[in-house]
C-alpha cells in the first residue's frame, strides 16, 4: 500500500479524481510520451495534427498581446527593434504516478512551477535575427523520495537554462538557416513538451516552404541539417545525440533531411535520420481528409517507420538490429465531436526506439507506448468540444488502448491495456486568451509471466502564454 503524502498533495489528488470523474460522466513498462499530449483537444478532424504535419513548422505565436501600444510606438524604428518579439509562458504542473508491481510500489510525485521567457529580434539588414529562450522549473511540493517525474531534475531540484540561443538568417522569403540552440519539431527529433520544459537541440538547419497553397494548389515544406546535441526536457546540460540514445561514450550527432507535400486535403511526407554507430530511422506518413457536408467530416492517416542500428551498433552491445512499425487511424467528426479508431503493429525482432522525441505513433497513450517488439495495439477514442452547448473552450476526451505480443524480444507473451481521460478549458475571454487548464488521468495494466502491474498517473497542468508586445 502507498503513502497518502501531505495535505497539499492529498488535496490535489482529490481535485484530480473529481475532474476525472466528470470526464467519465461525459463520455519495465515502456512509457507513452505522444506528441499529441502537447496539443489541445481538437474540435474537428482537421485540427487533429499528426507528426508529419508538425514537421519543421515553427511554434505558433501566443494569441494575446498585452501591450500593443509598444508596437505602435516603435513602428518608425528599424526592423531590428520594430519587429522584435517578447513573450512569457507561465506553467504549473502537478504529477502523481503510482506503480503497483507484484512485489513493490513505486511513486513519482511533484508539483512544479516555472515556464519560459522568450525574446527574438527583428531582422538586421533584413537578413539576420537573434533569439533566446530561458526555461525554468522550480519545486513547489516535491518529496525527495518521489523523484524522476520529468518535471524537475531527477533529484527533485529546480533548474533554469537558456535552452534556445540562436541566430536565424533569411536567404529568401520563406527559406531560413538556423544556427545554435533551437527547438525542432519532427517525428523522431522533437520537443516532447509534455512536462515543464521541452527538449531543445544544438545544430545547423535549412528550412523553407515552396508554394503558397492558394486555390488548393500544392505546398512543399522541407528541412534538413545536422543536430549535434540535445538538452532533455528534465536536464540542464546538453549532451550528444549518441549519448542520449544510450551510448554514453558516443559523441555522434544526427543528420536529418525530410519534406512534406500538402495539396488540398492530402498530405504526404517523409524524413530520414542517420546517426553514425547509433541508429538510422526512416519515417513516412500520409493523410487525407473528406467532408460530407452537414458537419460530417473524416480523415484517414497511415504511418510507417523503419529503424536499424548502424556502424558499430553501440545501442545493442555490438549486435545489429532492424525493426519497423506500421500504424493507421481514422477520425470521424460530427460538429465538434470526434470518434477516433487506430491500429499499430511492430516487427517482432526489436522494439521501436524513440531517444530524441515523443512517440509519433497514433496508438501511443498517456502511460504506455504500445511499441514493444511484436506488439499489436488497438485504440478507440471519443472527444468533444462543448462550445455548441454553451461551454466555450471546454473539451473532454476518453481513449481506450489494448496491446498484445508474444515476441521473445518483448520478454514473452504480454497483454496490456489503458484508459486515458482528459478535461480542459481554454477561455476565449480576451484577457484570458492564452490560458489553458488541463486535468489528465491515465490508468494502465500489464499482464506478463502470470503477474500484473498497474500504473495510475494523475496530471494537473496550467499554462498561460502571453505576448508582451
Amino acid at each position: 500500500m502507498r503513502s497518502e503524502g501531505g495535505p497539499v498533495l492529498r488535496g490535489c489528488r482529490t481535485l484530480a479524481a473529481t475532474l476525472s470523474t466528470a470526464i467519465i460522466a461525459l463520455a519495465s513498462p515502456a512509457t507513452g510520451q505522444s506528441a499529441k499530449q502537447e496539443d489541445p483537444i481538437p474540435a474537428t478532424p482537421k485540427q487533429d495534427l499528426t507528426a508529419i504535419q508538425r514537421q519543421f513548422v515553427p511554434p505558433a505565436p501566443p494569441p494575446l498581446t498585452m501591450f500593443p501600444e509598444v508596437r505602435d510606438a516603435w513602428k518608425e524604428t528599424p526592423a531590428f527593434l520594430r519587429d522584435s518579439k517578447f513573450d512569457i509562458n507561465f506553467r504549473s504542473y502537478f504529477r502523481d504516478e503510482v506503480t503497483n508491481a507484484p512485489n513493490s510500489v513505486g511513486i513519482k510525485q511533484a508539483w512544479a512551477g516555472g515556464g519560459s521567457v522568450a525574446a527574438e529580434t527583428g531582422r538586421l539588414f533584413d537578413v539576420l535575427s537573434l533569439g533566446a529562450v530561458l526555461y525554468t522549473s522550480f519545486p513547489i511540493v516535491a518529496p525527495p523520495d518521489y523523484g524522476n517525474t520529468g518535471l524537475l531534475l531527477p533529484n527533485q531540484q529546480g533548474y533554469a537554462i537558456f535552452g534556445q540561443l540562436y541566430g536565424r538568417a533569411r536567404l529568401l522569403e520563406g527559406h531560413y538557416v538556423t544556427v545554435g540552440r533551437y527547438l525542432y519539431d519532427t517525428p523522431f527529433l522533437g520537443p516532447q513538451d509534455n512536462r515543464m520544459t521541452p527538449n531543445t537541440f544544438f545544430g545547423y538547419t535549412l528550412t523553407g516552404t515552396l508554394g503558397d497553397g492558394e486555390n488548393g494548389g500544392p505546398t512543399f515544406r522541407y528541412g534538413g541539417g545536422w543536430i549535434g546535441a540535445i538538452k532533455p526536457r528534465d536536464a540542464i546540460d546538453f549532451q550528444s545525440m549518441g549519448s542520449k540514445a544510450g551510448a554514453p561514450l558516443s559523441n555522434a550527432g544526427v543528420g536529418v533531411v525530410g519534406g512534406r507535400l500538402t495539396w488540398g486535403p492530402a498530405t504526404l511526407g517523409a524524413i530520414e535520420y542517420y546517426s553514425e554507430d547509433i541508429l538510422n530511422i526512416f519515417y513516412a506518413e500520409g493523410k487525407y481528409g473528406v467532408s460530407f457536408g452537414d458537419s460530417f467530416n473524416a480523415i484517414g492517416a497511415a504511418q510507417f517507420v523503419a529503424q536499424n542500428s548502424t556502424g558499430r551498433n553501440l545501442l545493442n552491445g555490438g549486435n545489429y538490429f532492424a525493426t519497423n512499425q506500421f500504424g493507421a487511424k481514422i477520425d470521424l467528426g460530427y460538429q465538434t465531436g470526434i470518434l477516433t479508431l487506430g491500429y499499430s503493429v511492430v516487427n517482432p525482432s526489436f522494439a521501436i526506439q524513440t531517444p530524441w522525441s515523443a512517440n509519433p505513433f497514433y496508438t501511443d497513450a498517456l502511460v504506455q507506448a504500445f511499441n514493444r517488439a511484436g506488439e499489436q495495439a488497438l485504440m478507440v477514442g471519443l472527444s468533444y468540444v462543448f462550445t455548441p452547448v454553451g461551454l466555450p473552450g471546454v473539451a473532454a476526451s476518453v481513449f481506450y488502448f489494448n496491446g498484445w505480443t508474444a515476441a521473445p524480444a518483448a520478454g514473452g507473451p504480454l497483454v496490456e491495456n489503458e484508459w486515458d481521460f482528459n478535461l480542459e478549458w481554454r477561455p476565449n475571454w480576451k484577457p484570458l486568451q492564452g490560458l489553458w487548464l488541463r486535468a489528465r488521468y491515465g490508468t494502465s495494466s500489464v499482464w506478463q509471466r502470470n503477474t500484473r502491474t498497474n500504473i495510475d498517473d494523475v496530471r494537473l497542468i496550467v499554462n498561460y502564454n502571453v505576448k508582451l508586445y
